[in-house]
C-alpha cells in the first residue's frame, strides 16, 4: 500500500476518504496505467520499425503511423494524471493574493470556464471522429475515428476528474 492512499488522521487507506476523493484515485490510476500501457506500445513499436529499417534492411510501412497514433492516445489519457498532481502550466500570481471571497468566486469561475471548454471540446470532438468513419488511414488501414477519439476519449477523462476534484473540498 503506498502513502499516498493512506489518510493523514487515521493512517487507514481509502476507506475514510471521500467519495469523490476515491473516485479521483481510481480515475487516475486507470489514466496512468492506460497511458503506460500505449507507452510501452509505442517504444516497441519503435524499435520494431527502427530495427527491420536497419537491420533487416526493410521498413515496415505501419510502424511510423501506429507510434504517432499511440503517442496522441498516451498524451490524451495520461492527462488526467498531471491534473490531478497539479503538473498542468497555471498562472497564479494573482489569485492568491486576492482577498478569500473573491478567490473562491473565481476558483468556481476558473471551474465552470473548464467545464464549458472540456464539454464543447468533448462535443466537437466526438462529431470530427465520427465524420471520419468511412475515411481510412493510409498504413494502418481503419477508420480515421479510431485515432481521433482521442480527443474526446482524453477530454471526458479530463472533465470527469474536474468535477471530481472540485467536489472533493474544492481541490484544484
Amino acid at each position: 500500500m503506498n502513502s499516498s492512499t493512506l489518510s493523514p488522521e487515521t493512517g487507514s487507506s481509502e476507506a475514510h476518504e471521500s467519495v469523490p476523493a476515491v473516485w479521483t484515485h481510481r480515475l487516475e490510476r486507470i489514466s496512468a496505467w492506460g497511458a503506460c500501457l500505449l507507452l510501452v506500445f509505442n517504444i516497441g513499436d519503435i524499435l520494431v520499425g527502427v530495427f527491420c529499417r536497419y537491420v533487416l534492411k526493410s521498413s515496415i510501412i505501419w510502424t511510423e503511423e501506429a507510434a504517432r497514433f499511440s503517442l496522441v492516445w498516451m498524451v490524451m489519457v495520461g492527462a488526467l494524471g498531471a491534473a490531478v498532481k497539479g503538473d498542468h502550466m497555471v498562472v497564479d500570481f494573482v489569485v492568491p493574493r486576492l482577498p478569500a471571497a473573491l478567490r473562491r468566486l473565481v476558483g468556481w469561475g476558473r471551474f465552470l470556464l473548464t467545464v464549458l471548454i472540456l464539454s464543447l471540446m468533448i462535443y466537437l470532438g466526438a462529431i470530427n471522429a465520427f465524420q471520419m468513419w468511412n475515411m481510412r488511414t493510409m498504413a494502418l488501414n481503419i477508420p480515421k475515428t479510431i485515432p481521433l477519439l482521442s480527443i474526446p476519449a482524453g477530454f471526458l477523462l479530463l472533465l470527469a476528474g474536474t468535477v471530481l476534484m472540485r467536489f472533493d473540498g474544492g481541490r484544484e
